[in-house]
């Protein structure tokens, strides 16, 4: 089976920026920063793991909680500096890589990375796998694994683009599980600090918050009292918990929206707006479209039109790098 692959240049397009930022929408959000821009990108599909080789300059990516919400990306990625510099990890919580270093990414949580001649090896691995061999792979989201630590997981990403044209349908699915073992091992040879230990702890008790979120969602009484009784933290600690995220009742909703739009795309589901908006936990009708409208830029109804049936582009000529963007997109999608 022929592995699927890609090549922008920017210095190939009219304009390479516009081409990169481009080749990146249905991922991230792509701003320019002070230093010279340049982009080269190679992408390869593995069948459900996902390989780029980039040599990049001069810009940003990021996904705040929005971006999140909209995308429904629910995969890991793994990067790999292999020279220059580049610092990335959540949101006012960046690390600088050194060459060697691999940080972990939950594409699930909010993130920003800056490239300046950077080169780079980035891994895309689906959930699924990922947690068979690393269970608590969401902890480290944001965290820098040093070469001492995953040099085998670094050796074998940098050669899996050089050996993209020998892959077959059994050599990729071995190889996206040696990945995620080794990824577990290098995982398990982190020793946090006191405070990253604090952070692992604060994070296992919010994953309870919400897993009890998550099973009452569509119980409109459901509010901070039902869930601070329901994952035994005090009113305090759960407001502490979910603050940086906007809150108890921010999460709840943002929970709902983000099923009923999950909902209003799936091609077989048949209920009414109005039975879906009252299946998901909304008290009126009038309050979820406001709601829905202000997260998704729709009203649900017209949502739902748009996701089943979107309108072709009134454009003839596509945007610089839409070729490659519209592959790296449909990669993205399959490791859901």
């Amino acid at each position: 089976m022929a592995t699927q692959s890609f090549t922008f240049t920017s210095t190939a397009e009219a304009d390479g920026f516009d081409g990169y930022r481009t080749l990146y929408a249905a991922g991230s959000d792509v701003t320019a920063t002070p230093a010279a821009f340049g982009a080269e990108v190679e992408g390869y599909r593995f069948g459900r793991m996902n390989v780029f080789e980039r040599n990049v300059s001069g810009v940003e990516h990021s996904r705040d909680p929005a971006r999140v919400r909209r995308d429904g990306f629910d995969h890991f990625t793994l990067q790999l500096l292999r020279g220059g510099s580049f610092l990335g990890g959540g949101p006012d919580g960046e690390r600088r890589l050194a060459p060697g270093d691999i940080i972990l990414f939950d594409l699930t949580r909010p993130q920003r990375s800056r490239f300046d001649a950077a080169r780079t090896v980035t891994v895309s691995l689906p959930r699924d796998l990922v947690e068979r061999a690393a269970p608590e792979a969401r902890r480290f989201h944001g965290q820098v694994l040093p070469e001492a630590v995953s040099g085998l997981l670094g050796d074998l990403m940098g050669s899996l683009a050089r050996r993209a044209t020998a892959a077959t349908a059994q050599t990729n699915e071995s190889t996206a599980r040696a990945l995620a073992e080794l990824l577990a091992g290098a995982l398990g040879q982190v020793r946090p600090g006191d405070e990253a230990a604090g952070a692992i702890l604060a994070d296992l008790r919010r994953r309870r918050a919400e897993a009890f979120i998550e099973a009452r969602l569509h119980e409109p009484s459901l509010d901070a009292d039902a869930v601070a009784r329901g994952a035994a933290l005090s009113r305090s600690a759960l407001y502490r918990l979910f603050e940086p995220t906007g809150g108890v009742a921010q999460h709840i909703r943002t929970r709902r929206l983000e099923r009923l739009g999950a909902a209003l795309r799936n091609p077989i589901e048949t209920r009414s707006i109005t039975t879906l908006t009252f299946d998901h936990g909304f008290a009126s009708e009038s309050h979820c479209s406001r709601a829905f409208r202000a997260t998704f830029g729709l009203p649900p109804g017209r949502y739902r039109a748009e996701m089943r049936h979107p309108r072709s582009s009134a454009s003839s000529v596509p945007l610089p790098g839409a070729s490659a963007a519209s592959l790296m997109s449909a990669w993205s999608r399959t490791l859901a």
